[in-house]
């Protein structure tokens, strides 16, 4: 399930990839401001991460999670809708999508830190991060296919509604921790929270009401370090994509 939200978080971030050449010529819009468009995603994402990561810790990945797919999959089905009305309402469901889509991350961390025991929390998010490439690829790939049978717009509602599937899905079939689920057995239980001593059972009503420490954080090399290399990563593969 983690997989396939992040499919759908990146599947829905890189329609606008291929949508933004039929519909600049459709609005007269020039390359520069096609550029705007595409941007006012990363206008959004630019601080939604570190808010996500914060309501991550207060109300849990579960449900952070699901109001994040639900909010991105409505911002990505109504942007047919918001284009049709108004450029720059069409360009705020592009930025809803941004704010949105910062909680993803987060959320997928928690729910693996909680649900997996330390040997298998790579694996674990390595197969998450497997589903968010795929997204790149079915967006890429599957895109042209739907507009050239549905329109400029065929993808996001498409994308949308299977956001909103998800969201049923994860609902009513996903807990915030293995102990709240009703079919675990003790054996896998006490296999998956054995060891775990950053992950405790929240009581029910009790919330974890701390500050994250971003000064001691922001205070240590390996934090500059993931910092740097995530901006580097952020920076350049938008280049590549442009040159490939």
């Amino acid at each position: 399930m983690l997989g396939l939200a992040l499919a759908l978080c990146n599947a829905d971030r890189v329609v606008m990839s291929v949508a933004i050449v039929p519909l600049s010529q459709a609005y007269g819009w020039t390359p520069s401001f096609a550029g705007v468009v595409q941007s006012s995603f990363l206008w959004g994402y630019l601080v939604s991460p570190i808010i996500g990561g914060a309501l991550v810790d207060y109300y849990g990945g579960k449900r952070v999670m699901a109001y994040g797919v639900a909010l991105w999959s409505f911002a990505t089905f109504l942007s047919p809708w918001a284009a049709a009305r108004s450029l720059w309402l069409f360009i705020s469901t592009r930025i809803l999508l941004g704010v949105a889509e910062g909680v993803a991350l987060p959320c997928m961390n928690n729910m693996v830190l909680r649900w997996f025991p330390r040997t298998e929390r790579s694996s674990a998010v390595g197969i998450a991060m497997a589903g968010f490439q795929l997204g790149n690829t079915i967006g890429l790939l599957l895109s042209p296919i739907i507009m050239s049978r549905t329109g400029t717009f065929g993808p996001f509602v498409i994308f949308g509604l299977f956001g909103f599937l998800w969201v049923l899905v994860w609902i009513s079939a996903i807990t915030g921790t293995p102990g709240e689920h009703p079919q675990i057995s003790a054996y896998e239980l006490e296999y998956i929270t054995k060891g775990q001593k950053l992950v405790k059972p929240q009581v029910q009503g009790e919330r974890l009401r701390k500050i994250p420490p971003f000064r001691n954080l922001l205070s240590k090399w390996p934090t500059w370090a993931l910092i740097s290399a995530n901006a580097m990563h952020s920076w350049v593969t938008p280049i590549n994509l442009t040159l490939g």
